[in-house]
């Protein structure tokens, strides 16, 4: 029996070894029982030097509180999944996709597994689409804010003195068309401007985080003739030109999903500090979407996408969560947060 539970423990271990993450146990005390060779070569250790290891021990007191909240969601049975930038024992840095998963016998927790993946070239990559995405935004911004936009400008005010010239002729029917083309060139400048706006808020580089946001609010209640309100509550120091254009985008891209997918006719964007926790949330009350349960998750319906996954991105940036929930009464609401010691902003 001795010699059957040994041969099956080096099995599950040379299994585990061959896995392409890492994985280690933690039991409920919070030691270390197990950790395969990819754990081990992260961190510099044999299976001797952690096994029996605590967890504080093992992380330092700092990476330790900072964990603290994720193991102890794990032991509250809850499966957590989050990134983290993680130094190695030899001083490189690198991006790690980290799950603690609950380790349950009934109702009873009696440890969890920590699986932990490399993520650092597929956060590289991420970071490259991004910035190509975001200047290829201002290219487009500029193309029709200096460009389109100054021909549609000249067109109208053409249209407009040939409609001048008809009248003062008696060519009513020919000053009725021009009066046309004039107003259409005049809208058409208009959506111009608004579109570059989107790509180019200049509020942004101007005044800030706030101002920009307001601005956006007003200008999409204008142009789709809806409710879009902002407010904020002690968010008046925040500054980082990154860090601001991060949350901007996002706001953007829950604020359009809401009015073009759910068919919002009222959007609220708050920005609050409240005891040392920053939130972005965007609430609607459009149609929601398909799929999505009670309490917070992720992804679900219309948020599925292109879209989400920047958005899912710009927040890991920030070192943020995101989080996409049922409005109180109908709707939507986006929600992006993040501790204050933990801001990065530039």
């Amino acid at each position: 029996m001795k010699d059957s539970w040994r041969k099956s423990e080096k099995l599950v271990q040379s299994l585990m070894n061959f896995m392409p993450g890492m994985l280690a146990y933690w039991t409920h005390e919070r030691v270390c029982t197990f950790a395969n060779r990819a754990y081990l070569d992260w961190l510099g250790m044999t299976l001797r030097d952690i096994k029996g290891v605590s967890m504080q021990d093992l992380l330092g007191d700092a990476f330790f509180h900072k964990e603290a909240p994720f193991a102890g969601a794990a032991w509250a049975t809850e499966i957590q999944e989050f990134e983290r930038t993680l130094t190695r024992p030899n001083g490189e840095s690198g991006e790690a996709l980290i799950h603690y998963i609950p380790h349950l016998q009934g109702d009873t927790v009696l440890g969890f597994f920590l699986l932990m993946q490399d993520i650092t070239e597929h956060s590289r990559l991420e970071q490259a689409l991004i910035f190509a995405t975001e200047k290829r935004q201002q290219s487009i911004g500029h193309e029709l804010h200096d460009n389109l936009g100054q021909q549609m400008a000249a067109l109208a005010y053409q249209a407009k003195a040939l409609e001048k010239k008809l009248v003062s002729s008696q060519h009513q029917d020919a000053a009725k068309l021009a009066a046309s083309m004039a107003l259409q060139a005049q809208t058409a400048v208009i959506h111009c401007k608004q579109i570059a706006q989107d790509a180019l808020p200049f509020e942004l580089e101007a005044n800030g985080l706030v101002a920009a946001l307001q601005a956006f609010a007003a200008r999409i209640s204008s142009t789709y003739d809806i409710h879009c309100h902002f407010e904020s509550t002690n968010t008046d120091y925040l500054d980082g030109t990154n860090f601001a254009l991060n949350l901007y985008r996002m706001a953007q891209e829950a604020t359009h999903n809401a009015i073009r997918h759910g068919g919002a006719k009222n959007v609220v964007i708050c920005l609050s500090l409240v005891r040392g926790e920053l939130s972005l949330c965007i609430d609607d009350d459009g149609c929601g979407f398909s799929g999505v349960k009670s309490g917070a998750q992720e992804a679900a319906g219309r948020a599925t996408g292109m879209g989400l996954k920047i958005m899912q991105y710009r927040a890991r940036q920030l070192g943020a969560s995101l989080k996409i929930m049922p409005g109180a009464d109908k709707g939507v609401q986006v929600r992006i947060s993040m501790r204050t010691e933990e801001l990065k902003l530039n």
